[in-house]
């Protein structure tokens, strides 16, 4: 009996001690490894806790958000989990492409003044006021190991390579699908300058991009580059790339206004009552990136459904809407066609009753494709 009980121990003593080595090395990973970014300190540490965004260690949106996935009507929270992660391991038919994308080769050297290119997801490359601009550059896998969540095949996949010198990236949060290391360190020797929400230039100094080229901004604030005026603006949304680092790091979405173009770029986040604000603040806009993508009941406050997404647009005053957050990495349980098909059905009601003036227009360009609001 006590030999028995003296070999349960051990086993006891033995799995106790392996799950010690495991969360030990698994708070080294988190630590040594760079993907996971840099932690504020010093005169940013200053900056953040002075934003009236900031308090108890944390930035805050605006209105309450639920960040925790909601268990659906009738669905156990157990059963629910394990059906979510069913569908990512085995997705069901017609989820993801089962071919490769049809996409363009990018050729950035023919991009002229108020020319855009969506090359997939949230990464849009376009000319404003004389100025390159590149929001959310993302080229690889959206997770901090490289065997995770891989972009969809394209035809032509868009590489850093392909990027010409950029005078300004835009970051909207510091999320996988939005903040890429690799992306970073490749592109950063020929951009000019990073545009970020507060608390992100320390991912960026991490990965060696020099402080001078780092410019943080709080909601509202300004950074006027030649005549290009780039505004942070609010977004419903949060931030982190470990597990202790929730909403340390400010997000938000982009209001971009030269004297000849308005133009916004949404980043993520669920529907606010914000939109409208930033609507009127610009006096509407000539064309809007926006999120339309990863949307899911179970998290409704954090990722609009494509009929949100239709209302942000009506409220915005955008002549045109250009969907992103779409075609590249598996983020949900929708199929990967379904967001655009749903905001253009939306915004087909809308436009069917109002007139000329007050009509938004879906723009649906080939990622690569070089196109103009025109």
């Amino acid at each position: 009996m006590r030999r028995g009980l003296r070999i349960v121990l051990k086993i006891l003593l033995v799995i106790l001690g392996l799950g010690l080595l495991l969360i030990v090395a698994a708070r080294l990973f988190v630590h040594f490894n760079p993907v996971f970014g840099g932690s504020a300190e010093g005169e940013r540490l200053d900056r953040m806790e002075a934003s009236p965004n900031y308090r108890d260690g944390q930035f805050h949106n605006l209105a309450p958000v639920s960040y925790a996935p909601k268990t659906p009507a009738g669905k156990s929270a157990v059963g629910d989990k394990l059906e979510l992660m069913m569908d990512f391991l085995f997705p069901p038919a017609g989820k993801n492409p089962d071919s490769p994308i049809e996409t363009v080769p990018l050729r950035a050297d023919s991009l002229q003044d108020g020319q855009f290119a969506w090359l997939g997801h949230s990464t849009v490359l376009f000319r404003i006021g004389g100025i390159t601009v590149a929001t959310d550059p993302v080229f690889y896998n959206a997770a901090p190991v490289s065997f995770l969540v891989k972009p969809f095949a394209m035809t032509h996949r868009p590489r850093v390579e392909d990027m010409p010198f950029v005078d300004v990236v835009i970051i909207s949060h510091d999320h996988y699908d939005h903040l890429d290391m690799r992306a970073i360190r490749e592109l950063q020797d020929s951009v000019g300058c990073f545009i970020v929400p507060l608390g992100v230039g320390a991912h960026l100094e991490r990965w060696g991009v020099p402080p001078g080229k780092i410019r943080e901004l709080d909601w509202y604030e300004t950074e006027r580059m030649g005549e290009v005026d780039f505004t942070l603006a609010p977004s419903r949304h949060f931030s982190g790339r470990g597990p202790t680092d929730r909403m340390k790091t400010l997000w938000g979405s982009w209001a971009m206004v030269s004297p000849q173009l308005r133009v916004y770029f949404s980043g993520d986040g669920g529907y606010s009552p914000e939109f409208a604000k930033i609507g009127e603040r610009f006096g509407g806009f000539d064309l809007a990136f926006l999120e339309n993508g990863a949307y899911n009941i179970r998290w409704p406050d954090i990722h609009m459904q494509p009929e949100q997404t239709a209302q942000a647009a009506i409220d915005l005053h955008t002549k045109r809407v250009l969907p992103i957050h779409w075609s590249k990495f598996d983020l949900s349980t929708h199929q990967w066609q379904e967001p655009p098909r749903r905001l253009g059905a939306a915004l087909q009601k809308h436009n069917d009753t109002v007139e000329d003036g007050q009509k938004v227009a879906v723009l649906r360009p080939m990622i690569g494709e070089v196109f103009g609001v025109e």
